[in-house]
């Protein structure tokens, strides 16, 4: 009888998954569990739905045991948040690396960077400032300079090959950054709106001072239509 009362109360506890105790020394493998329970509940929760006691019935642990290696929620979402942006980072350059020259690559990154934040828009909501709080905020400006620095020597190497008329490809490449981060939001948002065969062409070009006719492969925008849900 008693047992059946505590099942009530408790209907998180009746739906944790039972999780073997890591021997001594296996700390680090209960911190990677910890990561990966949150980001997939980021992935496909409301970001304000990953709590600790989430994460915790995720990995079948009581929340109490993510103290050692989290002391709060900001502080797990912040390490989410910073394997994400590497996960981006070198997504980019993988595609920047693959490319046939410096155009190519540019919009090779910067299909690359759409494509991530269409498959992970939690995670990407949450590398955009969904941490409100100030004590992270420091770490969320520096991980997002990563980007636009990247962005930036790409667009410094159009230049020296003859591919863009930019005077200043850090600023330049703010610019096309803040570009792809207004489209990776409503490409999420505006479902049925009509977007132009070659949309993602029509604003990398005049931001990154490209020069028009494009390499006839890169101003293919077919692929990025199934980017809206």
């Amino acid at each position: 009888m008693s047992e059946a009362v505590g099942a009530t109360r408790d209907p998180a506890a009746s739906r944790r998954v039972a999780r073997p105790r890591n021997r001594r020394g296996e700390g680090v493998r209960l911190r990677a569990e910890i990561l990966a329970a949150a980001t997939g509940l980021l992935d496909h929760d409301d970001g304000r739905d990953v709590t600790l006691r989430a994460v915790a019935r995720a990995v079948g642990i009581a929340a109490p045991s993510i103290y050692p290696h989290f002391p709060d929620r900001s502080a797990l979402v912040l390490a989410v948040v910073r394997e994400a942006f590497a996960e981006l980072s070198g997504r980019l350059v993988v595609a920047v690396e693959d490319a046939d020259g410096a155009e190519r690559g540019l919009y090779a990154a910067c299909y690359a960077y759409l494509d991530f934040a269409a498959a992970h828009p939690g995670r990407y909501r949450a590398m955009c400032g969904a941490l409100r709080n100030p004590v992270v905020a420091g770490d969320l400006a520096r991980l997002g300079a990563q980007t636009p620095r990247l962005f930036a020597g790409v667009l410094a190497e159009c230049v020296a090959a003859g591919r863009s008329t930019s005077t200043d490809p850090s600023a330049d490449a703010v610019a096309l950054w803040l570009g792809l981060h207004g489209l990776a939001h409503q490409l999420t948002v505006s479902h049925a709106y009509p977007w132009p065969d070659d949309f993602v062409r029509r604003f990398v070009a005049p931001l990154s001072r490209t020069s028009p006719p494009l390499v006839p492969d890169v101003s293919d925008d077919s692929h990025c239509r199934q980017l809206v849900p």
